[in-house]
């Protein structure tokens, strides 16, 4: 039986605003992104979970605000390691305020993924936290599809994290799709539906309005 797991961006902060450079900075949702997400939620986009999906965050304010509205406050576990892109002393400005520093822009042209900002993450240190962070999700997850292997239900986990955390995800599952990280990254509060087989992702597709959790 195929498994989800459902990938969701977390809701617009003043950050998506901005256009900063944004990770470990904890924002929270703006009125505006609440106001988007509970109109999401009203038509239809987040269906009623089942009682006994597995939920998580990343623990910082804006995915737990999104999980609130999306799912109401149940219990849920959260995985640091699916947090977004730590850019350090660069932390929340825009390309053009950084675009001035030079080692802002041979981080932003490194091709080997090596160079970190000052105080931040280096591209390879992202990825491989990353595949550590999905690592642990799917761990829970098997553990889910176990639990539901008597009852004929799928097993459905749901994490609200981060917008480059999902680029980074679906271009380490699905490496033959051609993409970039930007064709990736999905709009706050949507994402993406994997069906899991045998601990494998075997197919996804874009949670969009006309999707449903179930």
């Amino acid at each position: 039986m195929v498994s989800k797991i459902y990938l969701i961006r977390h809701g617009i902060t003043e950050g998506n605003e901005k256009r900063w450079y944004y990770g470990g900075a904890d924002l929270p949702l703006t009125d505006g992104g609440k106001k988007n997400l509970q109109d999401l939620v009203k038509r239809g986009v987040y269906p009623q979970l089942p009682e006994d999906a597995d939920l998580y965050t990343t623990g910082l304010r804006r995915t737990e605000e999104t999980l609130a509205l999306i799912a109401g406050k149940r219990e849920h576990r959260v995985i640091r390691n699916l947090r977004e892109m730590e850019f350090g002393e660069y932390e929340c400005n825009t390309y053009e305020e950084l675009s001035k520093y030079a080692d802002f822009e041979k981080w932003a042209w490194d091709e080997t993924g090596d160079i970190a900002l000052p105080g931040g993450e280096s591209k390879n240190q992202f990825a491989a936290r990353i595949r550590e962070g999905m690592a642990e999700l799917v761990g829970y997850h098997r553990l889910n599809e176990l639990s539901h292997r008597h009852n004929g239900q799928p097993a459905v986990s749901v994490i609200v994290c981060h917008g480059g955390v999902i680029s980074a995800v679906m271009q380490e599952l699905f490496p033959d799709v051609k993409g970039s990280m930007w064709d990736w990254m999905p709009s706050p509060g949507f994402g993406y539906v994997l069906g899991f087989q045998d601990g494998k992702a075997v197919t996804y597709e874009a949670l969009t309005e006309d999707s449903e959790i179930e």
